[in-house]
């Protein structure tokens, strides 16, 4: 069979490591047991990677890889999340290329990137990240030639459906089998939505953040049928006041403490 390179394009923490697992189910695939970024750390995993202008030696680490695939079968998968921001990149060094597109919801993806590297980001900066990379998927999908796409509460909702997608668009694939449990993240489970447990953790305020970025955004939304998840902010600016008023009465009563401490002393 003629040998297709496979490139999954999807943010962190959307679901990217599930579909590779699903994808795999296929005895036509060859994928790397981790993202293909890791095995040239030096190339693909350094500080600049989301930078757009990144020069790639891709011939190195097309070179890399081949060591990585196993050339017999007709599929080699590769998915690393920087590389949605590069895609045409990928088009132009790997011939016969085929891109598989997704995005996920918004709220729920802030949730699980600041779960992970909470101490680094805030909610505001998270939402500005998921706007680029869906300004990114756009366009990929407007403009790449070979691709199909859909979102992660498409695929955890209708794998079945999803899976037919797949192999419509890349027959090679012959069976894929969404109905097992895969291993993600040290978990085993069948595909489940996650999105309403994570959505739920956030709290008001953050939902407030997240939406001083969405709101200016909304056709990136409608796009990919996501929905504003809209929140009072009149409650929000009352707690913050009521917060900041607490904060300044525990300075006003500080120095009495402390004097009065002091004439325990004495």
């Amino acid at each position: 069979m003629e040998k297709k390179y496979i490139f999954i394009l999807s943010p962190p923490a959307s679901g990217s490591t599930l579909l590779q697992k699903i994808l795999s189910t296929s005895p036509h695939t060859s994928a790397f047991k981790v993202e293909g970024q890791a095995l040239v750390k030096s190339i693909l995993f350094t500080k600049d990677r989301w930078n757009p202008k990144k020069v790639i030696p891709w011939d190195l680490v097309k070179k890399t890889w081949s060591k990585k695939w196993d050339l017999h079968k007709p599929i080699l998968l590769e998915k690393s999340p920087p590389h949605l921001i590069r895609a045409h990149q990928l088009e132009t060094h790997f011939p016969r290329s085929y891109f598989v597109i997704m995005m996920r919801n918004p709220y729920a993806f802030c949730e699980g990137i600041k779960r992970r590297w909470g101490k680094t980001f805030t909610y505001r900066n998270i939402a500005k990240f998921w706007v680029i990379c869906a300004w990114y998927q756009i366009a990929n999908i407007k403009t790449l030639e070979h691709h199909t796409w859909f979102t992660y509460e498409d695929m955890t909702t209708d794998p079945g459906r999803v899976c037919k997608q797949l192999i419509d668009f890349i027959p090679q694939f012959g069976k894929l089998i969404p109905e097992q449990k895969f291993d993600v993240f040290e978990k085993s489970m069948k595909i489940n939505n996650l999105n309403q447990g994570q959505i739920s953790r956030l709290s008001n305020e953050d939902i407030f953040e997240i939406n001083r970025v969405l709101k200016r955004f909304p056709k990136f939304l409608s796009f990919f049928n996501y929905q504003y998840i809209d929140v009072s902010e009149e409650n929000i600016k009352f707690k913050l006041v009521k917060t900041i008023y607490t904060w300044i009465k525990s300075l006003n009563r500080l120095p009495n403490a402390i004097r009065w401490h002091k004439c325990k002393k004495l």
